[in-house]
């Protein structure tokens, strides 16, 4: 809200904060024109016919590139490395072995059994497990087996697992030898025992080579040429064109100055960002003038600005979701620090500089919108326990909610609705919960007041209240009504309840300084001070509680916006008793500046209402006969004062919402006082 001069910026430094915001933004935007027709399948084509004045691919759908990819996955060959020492080694005990232990006459089943393992050899031999998962069903396909650094093909069918080739050898040699023979060579040497794997599944090399062929997987399947009408007006479309479409935007998009020049479309994104930053300027310096008073209000708000359009383009250049950006932050950011309406403003300039380049632009307005406005009612109270993960479900909520509806009124189908975009926007709530966690981060930087902060300046056991509560319990007891009193009113008419309640609660603590001197303090009725000095002195010493309180919140280091309450909660009015007892010892005297309290008077209505509040409340305890025509009469008579003089003239104070505070007024007054209300008698 308000600050010091000192910290005050000036006009040309706004203008050269802005103009930076905008060159970081332009930078951040795509060279390229942005597609600007909208077509769903089963739609007509509302717009003119479109001719394409480049030659572009055809891509796949992603249901083809998947297939595509299942294709490999199905019919990649395998790649198993061929151990030639291993064949080499067995072949070799086997053979010695034959010879030792199987006599000469048996030479010729020798040598049959001996060429039988040979020829499993070469039909390789391969561990069970080592045959991945895919191929398990003994289907007519192919691996590559690397043998002496040379790849060959080889049938999957027709390798040998070791249990394979020992069957194998077992019925051939049966076929081939009689009974006897084999019972004795068998009974003399186990073929089993020279039975191992020769070759081995590469699974780094199968991998690498998988990764390649998708990777040459082609994104498109034929070309339209330039020159070719692609659809017509009136024309439906279909499932073969809207393909045709989706690929004339993709390469619309990433062609440069087929339509005219790239400094046009630069001029064109320099025209869209001075526009909406205009606006903005323009808005925050007529309704909100209490930000441009401080640089890091500027310089905050255009970096959330420049980060959230930044982010939202290279998320759309790396063609990820749209979603996944939480933009919905940017407003709870906002608001957290000034106010909704300035929060809503500057949302709705970040969606209109990224919206122009989203998919499905009036999609992406609309949901993003809506869950931007739910963001900022819940998070105006998220500091209380729980609420911020309600916040979070009904941000989600609202994003699925809002899609939804645009999907049924372009659709009307609810198979069209994209699942996948529905987890999207439960990612988007998990980032905005992380993010919200840099609230506090900003807030010291910044120098910022969230409601966090507020709650903990609210209890009344921190060193400066306690001090107000023991030098000065009257006016504890009287700040304490005036914060119950303007904190009901402010919930009514929708304002910040938790910082006109602290507010009020420090509003009076310049009286710690001279506690006697102000009449809810002195211990003597009828007794006071002021009687042995000068009216001068005494409107002196009353009006410098304002400055003694300023002194006090900034020694303890309490917010800018809370001292402004203190600051603003006489407004400039004057001490009427002592003005009126020094006319009557001056009746000549024209220069009453003395006894003026330095005001400002207050600008925001939260000001206003604690004004009308600290009034009020301190007026009603000098009523002699409570009752509720005396209750009202003294509101009426208190607030038509403060308007007759100007007091709220700088305030955002509605007729209304005036209205509404002296109805609540006199309503909470009532139940303090516990007036009674008269009824008409019994006849």
């Amino acid at each position: 809200m308000n600050v010091t001069d000192n910290n005050a910026i000036k006009t040309w430094e706004k203008l050269a904060l802005f103009i930076a915001a905008g060159i970081l933004i332009v930078l951040s935007l795509p060279r390229n024109s942005a597609f600007h027709y909208e077509f769903q399948k089963g739609k007509e084509w509302m717009s003119e016919d479109i001719v394409t004045p480049f030659d572009f691919p055809i891509y796949k759908t992603a249901e083809e590139l998947s297939a595509d990819h299942n294709k490999i996955l199905n019919t990649y060959k395998p790649y198993f490395q061929h151990d030639a020492s291993v064949e080499q080694q067995q072949l070799g005990m086997f053979s010695e072995n034959l010879e030792t232990r199987i006599e000469q006459k048996y030479n010729h089943e020798k040598n049959i059994l001996l060429n039988l393992l040979k020829d499993a050899y070469r039909r390789y031999i391969v561990q069970k497990t080592d045959i991945p998962q895919i191929f398990t069903s003994r289907r007519q396909l192919v691996i590559s087996v690397v043998k002496n650094n040379i790849y060959e093909d080889y049938p999957l069918s027709e390798l040998f697992t070791p249990n394979d080739a020992y069957e194998y050898i077992f019925a051939e040699f049966s076929k081939k030898t009689n009974a006897a023979a084999r019972q004795y060579i068998f009974s003399k040497i186990n073929v089993d025992d020279y039975i191992r794997t020769n070759i081995s599944f590469d699974e780094a090399v199968t991998n690498k080579i998988k990764e390649q062929l998708v990777e040459n997987i082609s994104t498109t399947k034929g070309v339209v040429q330039a020159g070719t009408k692609l659809i017509s007006r009136g024309e439906t479309i279909n499932s073969k064109n809207i393909q045709i479409l989706e690929s004339f935007k993709k390469e619309y998009i990433n062609v440069e100055g087929f339509l005219g020049s790239f400094w046009i479309v630069a001029l064109g994104q320099i025209l869209l960002v001075a526009i909406c930053l205009f606006q903005l300027y323009l808005m925050l310096n007529w309704y909100q003038p209490e930000i441009f008073k401080r640089a890091q209000n500027i310089v905050f708000i255009l970096l959330l600005i420049v980060a959230a359009v930044f982010g939202s383009m290279q998320v759309l250049k790396s063609d990820i979701n749209i979603y996944f950006v939480p933009l919905t932050i940017i407003p709870i950011y906002i608001g957290t620090f000034f106010r909704s309406r300035t929060a809503i403003f500057i949302y709705l300039t970040v969606i209109v500089l990224v919206f122009i380049y989203a998919p499905n632009s009036f999609e992406f307005a609309f949901v993003s919108l809506a869950a931007g406005v739910i963001s900022v009612s819940q998070f105006r109270t998220w500091y209380r326990r729980g609420r911020l993960f309600v916040a979070i479900g009904l941000i989600f909520l609202f994003y699925a909610l809002s899609y939804i509806t645009v999907c049924l009124i372009k659709d009307g189908l609810f198979e069209n609705i994209n699942l996948n975009t529905l987890l999207v926007f439960g990612a988007n709530a998990i980032f905005v919960l992380f993010a919200c966690q840099l609230i506090y981060v900003f807030e010291k930087i910044f120098g910022f007041l969230s409601n966090n902060t507020l709650m903990e300046l609210s209890d009344t056991n921190r060193t400066l209240l306690r001090q107000l509560a023991e030098k000065a319990p009257g006016t504890f007891q009287h700040s304490m009504q005036v914060a119950n009193l303007a904190e009901e009113v402010m919930r009514q008419i929708s304002g910040e309840t938790l910082l006109i309640r602290v507010g009020a609660l420090y509003h009076d603590i310049g009286k710690i300084m001279n506690p006697e001197y102000f009449i809810e303090n002195q211990q003597i009725a009828g007794y006071s001070l002021h009687e042995k000095i000068s009216p001068e002195e005494s409107a002196e010493i009353i009006i410098k509680h304002v400055e003694d309180g300023v002194t006090l919140a900034k020694k303890y280091s309490l917010p800018n916006k809370v001292i402004d309450f203190i600051k603003t909660h006489h407004a400039k009015s004057k001490t009427m008793y002592f003005l009126s007892k020094y006319k009557e010892k001056h009746p000549d005297a024209t220069d009453f500046r003395a006894f003026s309290y330095p005001g400002p008077n207050p600008y925001y209505k939260e000001h206003a209402i604690l004004m009308m509040a600290d009034s009020i409340e301190a007026a009603s305890r000098s009523l002699q006969t409570i009752t509720p025509e005396t209750i009202s009469n003294l509101v009426e008579e208190i607030v038509n004062y403060q308007i007759s003089n100007g007091y709220l003239n700088d305030s955002d104070l509605t007729f209304r919402e005036l209205i509404l505070a002296k109805e609540i007024f006199k309503s909470k007054l009532k139940n303090i006082y516990h007036a009674r209300i008269e009824y008409p008698k019994q006849m």
